[in-house]
């Protein structure tokens, strides 16, 4: 049972062009309308975020354990003390998207990166939105944007369908909120979300 005296903790995860980034905007300010509790949102990476999606020449284990060190830093500084404090975190990408995209997108062994993961014990979010949506709309809408790629987003379609794959098995596993984008548009997905939501007794 979630500890009523602390913030809820939310994580949103999708493939690049998902509409993660405008779900989680709109997902904080319902929350925080919603609950009177100030609201966090928030993203990863935290502070290694240009070193990891502007280098080109890591191998895929040191971006695990880049990622997983930024993950630390951001547990310890930012959603650890917040939810003590009582507010609510909304987390743009967390552990799964650490086995969507160097898993499953890079191709480093599943079963050694749940085991890190699971050595470095960060705290459960109280639900997961996964934004599930074609890899070719997500593609076309990464291409439309006018700022410079990341090193993930340069890798193009065959990247986002792999990673899209790899969410899609994971989501069997998990309790995951599951939203189908394709059609819909934003307005219809975060209704969806919230509605999905509150099923979840969070509130």
């Amino acid at each position: 049972m979630r500890d009523d005296k602390k913030g809820i903790f939310l994580v949103v995860e999708g493939v690049d062009g998902s509409g993660k980034s405008t779900q989680a905007a709109r997902l904080a300010d319902w929350l925080e309308n919603r609950t009177g509790r100030e609201t966090i949102r928030t993203a990863e990476p935290y502070i290694l975020r240009k070193l990891i999606l502007r280098r080109k020449d890591l191998n895929s284990l040191s971006e695990v354990l880049l990622f997983l060190a930024d993950r630390a830093e951001h547990v310890a500084k930012i959603i650890v003390p917040n939810l003590e404090a009582g507010n609510n975190i909304v987390c743009e990408r967390y552990n799964d998207s650490t086995l969507a995209y160097q898993v499953g997108g890079h191709g480093v062994n599943l079963k050694q990166v749940e085991n890190l993961i699971s050595a470095c014990d960060f705290p459960a979010p109280d639900a997961t939105v996964f934004f599930d949506i074609s890899p070719e709309i997500a593609f076309e809408r990464v291409g439309a944007r006018n700022n410079k790629l990341d090193k993930f987003e340069a890798e193009g379609l065959e990247l986002i369908k792999k990673v899209s794959e790899c969410y899609r098995e994971h989501q069997k596993l998990f309790n995951w909120i599951r939203i189908f984008c394709d059609g819909l548009n934003e307005d219809e997905v975060f209704e969806k979300m919230i509605s999905a939501l509150l099923l979840e007794d969070l509130f």
